[in-house]
């Protein structure tokens, strides 16, 4: 009886080996499939996260440029006012040391002129500070001061386009 169940078992025996090479078969495409799959993902989140490392990476170096525009914008100001500083500095004391020369005791007198006309009459009228170019009026309550500074810092304002332009 062994004998002829061996037909059988071998028929059994082809046919299981038949469905586990099948199964194997089916196995290795899914997992052939599975890795595939994988990859695209991995493929994709990589692309996603250098993406975005990029846009990071912009947004910091964004960030840092407009820091670096606002130091130097910083650095040309402070150097534009130290100028403008210095050079008020140098005017005022030059005007100063021509207080003692006909033409400042000219501009004294000029001084005194407007000075009154501020506060009114009857006004008193002094000269003070260096090359007695500053002069002050009283009149009442009222004041009025006016030296080189004064006379500077007007000057400075009568030229600011032409001054604004030497910035450019």
């Amino acid at each position: 009886m062994a004998a002829s169940l061996a037909p059988v078992v071998g028929a059994l025996f082809d046919s299981a080996r038949r469905r586990a090479q099948a199964a194997s078969a089916a196995a290795a495409r899914d997992v052939h499939s599975e890795l595939e799959r994988a990859h695209s993902e991995a493929a994709r989140i990589l692309g996603e996260a250098r993406a975005d490392g990029a846009r990071a990476a912009a947004q910091r170096a964004d960030v840092q440029l407009a820091a670096v525009h606002r130091e130097a914008r910083e650095v040309i100001l402070t150097a534009r006012r130290t100028a403008y500083d210095t050079l008020r500095r140098r005017v005022i004391e030059a005007l100063e040391r021509q207080g003692a020369t006909p033409a400042g005791r000219q501009l004294g007198v000029l001084l005194e002129t407007l000075a009154r006309e501020r506060v009114g009459a009857p006004s008193s009228v002094r000269r003070t500070g260096p090359g007695a170019l500053s002069v002050q009026a009283t009149a009442g309550n009222r004041r009025a001061a006016i030296g080189p500074a004064e006379l500077v810092d007007a000057a400075f304002r009568a030229l600011s386009s032409e001054v604004e332009s030497l910035w450019t």
